[in-house]
C-alpha cells in the first residue's frame, strides 16, 4: 500500500543511531523507525559487526544451521508461552501462516478479524482496514484487484465490542478456524484493548475450538521483551513477531504452544519459503533481542515516550487545543481534536488529521521526523540530545500552528 510523503517528498542518503540524514544533508530526529523496525537505531556497532561476520560464513543455506536453534531458543526463553517459533520474512507472510496453521488445525475456514486491524496485504485479510463509511460488520475490500471470492471466509467485528463478538461465537462459533488481531490497535489510532476484552476473546476461542492469534508485528519485543504477551499477562494459541524483532533486518515469525504445530510435523499442511531462516536475518535477530535484554532497557524507552507524551499534551493545552493521546511509551499515537482516547477505528477517525498533518509539518521544519498516521515509535537510541531536541521542536511547532 502507498502511504503519504507528506508534506514534502523525503529523499534519505543514511542513518545514524536516532537521525535520518536527508539527500540534501539535513538530520532529522527519527520517530518513525522505518515503520518501526529500528528500534536499537541505525547504525548499531554490535549488530553491523555480527552481520559482517556472518556475511563471510554464508548468505543463505536453504537447509537447517544453528542459528535456526539459537534464535528460537532466545525468543522462548524470552516470551512467556512460547514453546516454538517457525520463520518467515515479512509480517504478511507470517499471519498467512498462522491462519494456515489454524485452519489445518481445526478443519474450519472462517477467520475473524476486526476493522481497522493491519494484518498485511493479502487479500483474506487487507478487508476492512481503512473504510470509509459503511458498515462495520461487512467485510470490505481495502484496494483494487481484490476479488470478494478471496475473503469470501472473512468475518469482520468493530474492535472493542464485547456484545458483538460474544454474539458471533453465538452464531456461529463451530465454522471460526481462528480470530486474529493486534492487541493494541497500533496501525489506527493506538487504540488500547478495553479491560477484560482480550482475555474474552481467547476464552471464547477455546470454548469453541478455534484458535486465537495475536499479531505482535508491531508489538512483538517493543512494548516489553515479551510483547503484549508479557504486557496484558496473556497467553493465545499463536504470536506474529516481525519488524522489532530483527532490528531492521527481513525476519518474522510464529510462536506458540508446541502442540500448535504438530500439523506441519504430521504433514496436514506445510510452511515453505526460500528465505524462510536465511542465516544473515536470524543472526541480526538474535543481536537485537540481546541489545533489548540490557537491564533498563524498555524503562528508558517507555520514559522517554512518556516525556514526549506529556510535552505535547502540555504545549497544546496551554494554547488551548482538545488532544488526547493513546498507547504506550514505545508506540503512541496523537490525536488533535478529541479529548479521549478512541476505543476503534470510527472513534479514531474522528481525530482532527488535518491539524496533525500542520503539527508534523512544523516539526520536520524544527528537524524531526514523524509518520503521517499520527503514530510515533521510540527507540534504544532516543538519548538526551535527541529528546532535548524533540522537546523544543514540540513547543516550538504548537506554537506555530496556534498562529
Amino acid at each position: 500500500m502507498r502511504r503519504s510523503v507528506t508534506p514534502v517528498p523525503l529523499f534519505f542518503e543514511r542513518a545514524d543511531g536516532p537521525y535520518f540524514y536527508d539527500v540534501d544533508g539535513h538530520r532529522l530526529v527519527d520517530y518513525t523507525l522505518a515503520w518501526g523496525p529500528l528500534i536499537i537505531g541505525s547504525n548499531h556497532g554490535p549488530l553491523n559487526a555480527a552481520v559482517s561476520r556472518q556475511l563471510t560464513k554464508a548468505y543463505a543455506f536453504g537447509s537447517q544451521h544453528r542459528l535456526e536453534y539459537q534464535l528460537a531458543e532466545t525468543i522462548v526463553e524470552s516470551v512467556p508461552g512460547i514453546e516454538q517459533v517457525i520463520f518467515s520474512n515479512t509480517g504478511t507472510e507470517a499471519v498467512q501462516a498462522a491462519i494456515r496453521i489454524a485452519r489445518a488445525k481445526t478443519g474450519r475456514d472462517k477467520i475473524v478479524k476486526f476493522e481497522g486491524h493491519y494484518h498485511g496485504w493479502m487479500n483474506n485479510v487487507l478487508v476492512s482496514y481503512k473504510p470509509q463509511g459503511g458498515n462495520p460488520f461487512t467485510p470490505a475490500p481495502s484496494c483494487g484487484g481484490q476479488p470478494k471470492s478471496e475473503y469470501a471466509d472473512t468475518l469482520v467485528l468493530p474492535w472493542n465490542n464485547f456484545e458483538a463478538l460474544r454474539k458471533l461465537f453465538a452464531q456461529c462459533g463451530e465454522t471460526i478456524a481462528c480470530v486474529i488481531c493486534e492487541p493494541i490497535l497500533a496501525n489506527s489510532g493506538c487504540c488500547l484493548p478495553e479491560p477484560g476484552y482480550l482475555e474474552e476473546l481467547i476464552g471464547l476461542c477455546r470454548s469453541y475450538g478455534a484458535v486465537s492469534i495475536f499479531d505482535e508485528v508491531i508489538t512483538g519485543f517493543r512494548i516489553a521483551l515479551g510483547g503484549a504477551r508479557e504486557h496484558f499477562e496473556l497467553e493465545p494459541d499463536l504470536s506474529v513477531y516481525g519488524k522489532a524483532l530483527a532490528g531492521g533486518f527481513t525476519l518474522s515469525a510464529v510462536g506458540g504452544r508446541a502442540e500448535m504445530f504438530d500439523v506441519l510435523r504430521d504433514g496436514r499442511t506445510i510452511h515453505a519459503g526460500t528465505y524462510n531462516g536465511n542465516p544473515v536475518n536470524l543472526i541480526a535477530g538474535i543481536e537485537t533481542i540481546r541489545a533489548l535484554r540490557e537491564p533498563g532497557m524498555y524503562e528508558k524507552m517507555h520514559a522517554h515516550g512518556t516525556l514526549i507524551q506529556e510535552a505535547i499534551k502540555k504545549a497544546a493545552t496551554r494554547r488551548g487545543y482538545t488532544l488526547s493521546i493513546s498507547g504506550v511509551g514505545t508506540v503512541f499515537s496523537v490525536h488533535f481534536g478529541v479529548d479521549r482516547p478512541p476505543r476503534d477505528y470510527r472513534e479514531f477517525q474522528k481525530s482532527d488529521m488535518a491539524l496533525y498533518h500542520r503539527f508534523r509539518a512544523a516539526m520536520l521544519r524544527h528537524q524531526v521526523h514523524l509518520l503521517p498516521d499520527a503514530r510515533w515509535y521510540i527507540g534504544a537510541s532516543h538519548d538526551e540530545a535527541a529528546i532535548t531536541m524533540t522537546l523544543d521542536a514540540i513547543e516550538r511547532s504548537i506554537q506555530e500552528i496556534s498562529e
